[in-house]
């Protein structure tokens, strides 16, 4: 497992002995990471137990493990942070129960391929493949009781993975074929209430690996193999509204899991570099700007590197006081904090029916009439974090909350009367307006030697988170 530090470039990589992860996400406070793999326990890698491990997110040292019921390996962390379900098992993060079940059961199938939770935290879907090699289906599962909820049938066969829009509304899966060779794969857009399914096909290729759904929900972001040697690999943008090809860049040789940044501004992906001497091929992690796929940079190769995970950007806290209410009153915000990033919008309303939005913390507004007027500021982060949140399927990419606002009741004194040399009564000077405050919650995973892409942390004490 790796952490990169995507503002410097720098990586941190951490060896694991007998340990090794195959799929990760984080807690929704970005302070756990889960990870599931393989714990060895012989000789061979036949002699192995599934696990799921909790993680400091900082150091990377493990808190807790528990063993799975058997050997797949994909796994989500719910929006709220309180379960975790692989294809085959559910665990409580908080009680460290592990509830099996046969999410595919009463079918001859291959078994589950991928598992991702509603935006919502109410469903979760299980891609079922089968030996038919021209169908498959989306299960949708009651994530407290295991109960089945409804069925998708696909005409596709499926073998890469899920991720869901923001909205909860769609669900866009990768390696699908339909009566066509396995290197004619393509990507699925699947409309979770009506069952209505669109694609977009490649040519002569492979579309492999993870998915991931840009923060406003337009587009999806996957890798494509060219299934000739001499062609060159690459990054696909789709518009999900028209399953159309948006952009695309290229990849060294063979790309897979890409992952968007919480602020939708860069993609990075694993990849594999030229065949070195030895006969192999390193890996490494590649960055894209997401708008066009341009590449931006790698990093050295890190062997094993394969799945993704990015640390879920977090809510500003905002505090807000107001001057003397003397004409114009100045409200100031410059107590927030923000854990990554900085604040990088200040959106006003001073409860007169005038609003506002400001890059810097300090604003001055003068009220036309006397009263008693409450003035609110919502905050967002850099990473494009409020109160909102927004999760396409593995874990939370902005973890908003109502931290991000804050509130202060000025009172605007009467005007002095006129020649009676008498002012307006003024009330006592400093008003401090009410100050929210985060509480996180949530856990997390990471993968078969694993990269996680990290965010770095403004508090000192947490530089290399």
């Amino acid at each position: 497992m790796a952490f990169l530090n995507v503002d410097d470039g720098s990586v941190r990589e951490l060896p694991w002995g007998d340990y090794a992860p195959g799929d990760v996400a984080y807690a929704p406070d970005a302070r756990t990471l889960y990870t599931v793999g393989l714990i060895s326990i012989g000789d061979t890698i036949f002699d192995a137990e599934v696990h799921l491990a909790a993680h400091d997110a900082s150091s990377g040292d493990v808190r807790w493990t528990v063993p799975l019921s058997d050997s797949q390996e994909r796994l989500a962390v719910s929006p709220d942070g309180s379960i975790a379900i692989t294809t085959n098992d559910r665990i409580d993060l908080t009680t460290r129960q592990v509830v099996p079940f046969d999410a595919c059961g009463g079918t001859v199938n291959d078994g589950p391929i991928d598992v991702a939770f509603s935006p919502d935290g109410s469903t979760a879907w299980i891609v079922c493949r089968f030996r038919d090699p021209d169908r498959a289906e989306l299960r949708a599962f009651d994530p407290a009781t295991l109960d089945l909820l409804r069925t998708i049938e696909l005409a596709h066969d499926v073998t890469g993975r899920i991720a869901l829009t923001p909205d909860g509304s769609t669900a866009v899966l990768s390696g699908a074929r339909l009566n066509l060779p396995v290197f004619n794969q393509r990507a699925v857009r699947v409309d979770l209430a009506t069952g209505a399914v669109a694609d977009i096909a490649t040519d002569s290729s492979f579309m492999l690996g993870s998915i991931s759904i840009a923060p406003d929900g337009t587009r999806a972001y996957l890798s494509v193999q060219q299934a000739s040697d001499d062609s060159q690999d690459s990054l696909w943008a789709v518009d999900i509204a028209t399953m159309t090809l948006a952009a695309s860049g290229p990849l060294e040789n063979y790309g897979t899991h890409p992952i968007v940044t919480p602020d939708g501004a860069e993609v990075f992906a694993t990849g594999y570099g030229p065949w070195g001497e030895a006969g192999e091929r390193a890996k490494a992690i590649s960055a894209h700007d997401a708008a066009t796929l341009t590449p931006l940079g790698a990093t050295p190769p890190l062997p094993g590197a394969e799945n993704l995970a990015v640390t879920p950007d977090q809510a500003p806290v905002a505090r807000l006081t107001a001057s003397e209410p003397n004409s114009p009153v100045t409200f100031d915000a410059s107590a927030s904090t923000v854990e990554f990033g900085s604040i990088a919008e200040y959106a006003w309303d001073f409860g007169d029916g005038v609003s506002t939005v400001t890059t810097t913390p300090t604003v001055e507004h003068e009220y036309a009439e006397p009263g008693e007027f409450t003035a609110t500021v919502r905050l967002t982060s850099s990473g494009g974090t409020s109160t909102e949140d927004v999760y396409t399927g593995h874990q939370l990419l902005r973890n908003g909350d109502a931290s991000a606002v804050a509130t202060v009741t000025v009172t605007v004194p009467e005007p002095a009367v006129p020649g009676s040399g008498v002012a307006g009564e003024l009330p006592p000077a400093g008003f401090n307006g009410a100050t929210w405050v985060i509480a996180g919650i949530g856990m997390l995973l990471t993968g078969a030697l694993a990269v996680v892409i990290v965010r770095r942390r403004v508090q000192p004490q947490r530089k290399d988170a």
